[in-house]
């Protein structure tokens, strides 16, 4: 059997989802192919005896009014998508075993908090803050400029971007201070991206910290209440959305797109594809011989970041979380956050931790039964061990692995005591997830998080193109700008927009600009 439409987009993550309306609203036929049980990727919530727990969101920037997401939003007339802003004075708290900090709303006033700690660090502190704003300023301005010229010249008037384009967090941190607890401290949300200061991009990690200088937020409902807004919008534009549908393959003939084969054999058309999944499976769908040898070798070594653990916690009313709050905990063991990482293929010996109580987030958002409160911790890992398990069922993935998840329940529960004291005593209901769940649900390679490792040589502009070497076929996701929602979902605008542009130029491919886009992919 074969359908026709004129854009299919494979995987329903936040990219996915936002390429999907982008061309829909734009009168495009589209088809959304998923792969799992729910759409949404990371943004799909699960239930529990009517416990909703959020596995990849937990808290977005950029939503105030005027932030480029709500601007995305509000442009693909989600106007009634709303958020909650988590504590403006302290929506994350960094703790180490000898200092703890809670960062803030304002640069300014994150810095001046830092300042009162560390009076000896305040010349180190004026420059590497100025550095931040360079940092800003060019994100911000880069979305609204075209052309070499034009990017050129934004980099003229950010010097510091450039200075610091290609070096190491560790390196930027080491040169502008010396105290290591200081240092801990701005580095302390690393594992929004997922690497160690010594192998993180100093420009990635201060795109981050600009990124929540204007306040953090959870969505009104949970990750649900996003997800299920984008679906609603597609379905009223007459898309088509399809579970439990998996791509095996990309078709495409002289060059260009022609649609795409799920795994029962049917085959999908369409003159535009856009790719939601992580860029080396996508290309592994088109075929790797088809590629460059250059695109190739770039797909074989792109290192993936890391997978992740997360707990997922039902309790009772009378554990006390208001101390808490709608703050988000980073608990480390050391401030030399390296060593920990090095930590991280044993849960044992691993002392870092996100910690957070999303029903204090969203406290009419019904994520618990009446009198109930969720608690959900992350913490970072290495893949190896879970493997066994990843081509198993979830449910089904025998006794080993049921006590394994027991015992790093245990451990973590003990941990997390130290700011929630008493937590085992009021837990009702207790849900683990490995890489192996990971795996199961989105298909990312190795049960990663964050799509590629954003190490130096991984980020912008050595991440993967939107556009590829393929003529019509789009990337969006990790792979492109980055990992988290806005990242993502800029991705999703950028690959629909530049589906829109070439739909209406029609486009010959010819050999030169066939060799241009494997150049840029």
């Amino acid at each position: 059997m074969t359908e026709r439409y004129d854009v299919i987009v494979i995987g329903s993550g936040i990219g996915g989802l936002v390429a999907a309306l982008t061309c829909a609203r734009a009168g495009r036929s589209v088809l959304v192919l998923e792969a799992g049980k729910q759409f949404g990727g990371y943004t799909n919530p699960f239930a529990r005896k009517r416990f909703h727990f959020d596995p990849g969101i937990h808290y977005i920037g950029e939503c105030q009014q005027g932030g480029s997401f709500r601007r995305l939003l509000d442009r693909l007339g989600l106007e009634h998508v709303r958020f909650t802003e988590l504590d403006p004075d302290g929506f994350d708290h960094y703790v180490f075993p000898d200092y703890q900090v809670k960062n803030c709303v304002g640069l300014g006033r994150f810095r001046d908090r830092l300042a009162a700690d560390f009076p000896h660090e305040v010349d180190g502190l004026d420059r590497f803050f100025r550095l931040l704003e360079d940092v800003d300023f060019t994100l911000k301005t880069s979305r609204r400029i075209e052309g070499v010229k034009s990017v050129v010249g934004l980099l003229g008037r950010a010097p510091g971007v450039l200075r610091w384009g290609r070096s190491s967090l560790k390196e930027c941190l080491d040169h502008h201070f010396t105290d290591p607890r200081l240092k801990a401290a701005l580095a302390g949300p690393v594992g929004d991206l997922g690497l160690p200061p010594s192998r993180l991009s100093a420009v990635m990690h201060m795109g981050l910290l600009c990124h929540y200088a204007g306040g953090a937020y959870f969505p009104a409902g949970g990750s649900g209440g996003l997800r299920d807004g984008f679906v609603d919008a597609l379905k009223e534009e007459g898309a088509v959305l399809k579970r439990n549908a998996r791509v095996d393959a990309i078709l495409h003939e002289g060059g260009c797109v022609t649609g795409v084969r799920t795994a029962d054999g049917m085959e999908h058309r369409a003159t535009q594809v856009i790719s939601n999944a992580q860029a080396g499976r996508t290309y592994e769908m088109v075929g790797l011989t088809e590629l460059s040898t250059r695109l190739q070798r770039k797909v074989k070594q792109t290192e993936h970041s890391y997978a992740s653990i997360c707990i997922f916690l039902g309790v009772d009313g009378d554990l006390p979380t208001e101390h808490i709050g709608s703050t988000n905990i980073w608990n480390y063991s050391s401030t030399d956050i390296d060593e920990v990482f090095s930590e991280m293929s044993d849960f044992r010996s691993n002392g870092a931790y996100f910690l957070t109580v999303p029903t204090r987030k969203d406290p009419d958002g019904r994520l618990a039964p009446e009198g109930m409160q969720t608690v959900e911790m992350v913490t970072l890992c290495k893949h190896d061990r879970y493997t066994p398990w990843f081509d198993k069922k979830t449910m089904k993935r025998g006794e080993d692995y049921e006590r394994l998840k027991e015992e790093i329940a245990d451990v973590y529960l003990e941990r997390a005591e130290k700011h929630l004291p008493g937590l085992r005593d009021h837990v009702v209901l207790k849900e683990v997830a490995t890489p192996a769940t990971n795996f199961s649900y989105t298909l990312s390679p190795d049960g990663n998080i964050y799509g590629p490792a954003h190490s130096v040589d991984q980020t912008m502009p050595f991440r993967f193109n939107a556009r590829t070497p393929i003529e019509g076929l789009y990337l969006c996701g990790a792979s492109v700008i980055s990992a988290g929602i806005v990242p993502c979902a800029s991705s999703g605008r950028m690959a629909g927009k530049l589906a829109l542009q070439d739909a209406k130029q029609k486009r010959v491919v010819t050999p030169a600009r066939r060799w241009l886009r494997e150049a840029m992919a």
